[in-house]
């Protein structure tokens, strides 16, 4: 784990990792149960948690186990479950089905104690399988640099950071080594930005104060863009010997996207994983671009399914063993996400989106995995098609 540490201290000389949820001391815990039915109300540390086996399950065809406990007590009877206006829910056996596509936002009660909420996602579509693994035994993976430039179109000193960027994706030693994502999410001199991501608490948690910004990894902000090779090289070797695979399968109809992530753990911990939707080719001005590509903006982030009590560093999937992996799925509907981002553009960009070119669709999938202080960093990243198997990259 020597390298986790020497991960997150380069990270931290840039900002400061977030923690996660504590935990309950078991010894702080009254061991003798309480009178009657249901549980004792004195102990007062005592977590009520609600975990479910799936956030993503099909409609009249899969269910998702519903894991309740009080403390580290698994729970089998005696719990409520509730949606997210407090209207109870039948729930036979802890195992959740739904008749109709959407989002079921699940609440736990036991007597006193109620659950923080979780989200299973029902969709239409069938649930893709986990690309196969062509090396089980293998745990050494290649491991990539999330890039992300915060720019925009009216931004006429973005052009020389895109040529740097430029320059690092025409090197495919150094192109290998970079996950490249767009984030457009300002508007500077008035210029309309067809760009544009309605998403600002993104930008927000990023600490976006100008463009061109580029935060490497989320958390790495790149303050000397001459010294931006040196940097990604030390970012790849500090994190490669405890670098997670990352194996995606993803199945796009009628503008639905569903996709399976499977993450496949080189060292024992805990990991989240979030997402982007990018869009390629879309075409407007850029303030003081020096050469036409400029103008056609590629690996535009369009949607960003990230965000776990406020954070960036994607959902929890689970503690995996090294050697071990886990799941986790994503549901977009591509249509919603179109409708609502354009009317956001239209509103604060001064522009609506583009039609949708749904070829020139493709999502970025990066792990976060703990480092062992109580913060997570993102530990690798792919790019990958929205329709299609990626398997695990192995060194």
């Amino acid at each position: 784990m020597k390298n986790i540490f020497k991960y997150a201290s380069l990270l931290m000389a840039a900002a400061m990792l977030f923690s996660c949820h504590g935990t309950i001391d078991p010894e702080t815990q009254d061991p003798e149960p309480g009178p009657g039915p249901g549980p004792d109300p004195t102990p007062e540390n005592l977590e009520l948690k609600l975990t479910s086996d799936r956030n993503l399950i099909q409609t009249n065809v899969d269910a998702a186990t519903l894991t309740v406990t009080l403390g580290e007590e698994v729970l089998t009877e005696g719990v409520t479950f509730y949606d997210v206006d407090f209207n109870e829910m039948n729930i036979p056996d802890f195992k959740f089905k739904a008749s109709k596509a959407g989002d079921y936002v699940i609440v736990a009660s036991y007597g006193t104690y109620i659950s923080e909420s979780i989200t299973v996602k029902a969709t239409d579509l069938a649930i893709p399988a986990s690309p196969v693994d062509p090396q089980p035994s293998n745990m050494s993976f290649k491991a990539r640099v999330l890039l992300t430039e915060f720019t925009t179109v009216g931004c006429s000193a973005c052009p020389a950071m895109k040529r740097i960027l430029h320059n690092l994706e025409e090197d495919a030693e150094m192109a290998d080594k970079i996950i490249f994502t767009e984030c457009h999410s300002g508007l500077v001199n008035s210029v309309a930005d067809p760009c544009y991501l309605h998403d600002r608490a993104f930008e927000d948690y990023c600490a976006i104060t100008g463009f061109p910004t580029v935060k490497l990894d989320i958390d790495y902000l790149l303050k000397d863009r001459n010294g931006i090779r040196t940097v990604i090289d030390e970012l790849v070797a500090a994190k490669e010997s405890t670098v997670p695979g990352i194996a995606v399968n993803s199945k796009f109809e009628n503008g639905n996207v569903v996709a399976k992530v499977t993450v496949k753990a080189a060292a024992d911990a805990s990991y989240r994983v979030g997402a982007f939707l990018l869009e390629d080719g879309i075409y407007a001005k850029q303030t003081n671009a020096d050469a036409d590509w400029m103008n056609t903006h590629d690996n535009v982030i369009r949607y960003v399914d990230a965000s776990y009590k406020a954070k960036y560093y994607g959902y929890p999937v689970a503690d995996i063993k090294a050697g071990k992996t886990a799941d986790i799925m994503f549901s977009w509907y591509l249509d919603d996400i179109w409708e609502y981002g354009s009317n956001k553009g239209a509103i604060n960009g001064g522009i609506a989106w583009p039609e949708r070119n749904d070829e020139k669709l493709h999502m970025v999938v990066y792990v976060s995995m703990s480092d062992g202080q109580g913060g997570y960093y993102v530990a690798n990243a792919i790019d990958c098609p929205i329709n299609g198997e990626t398997p695990f990259e192995y060194r």
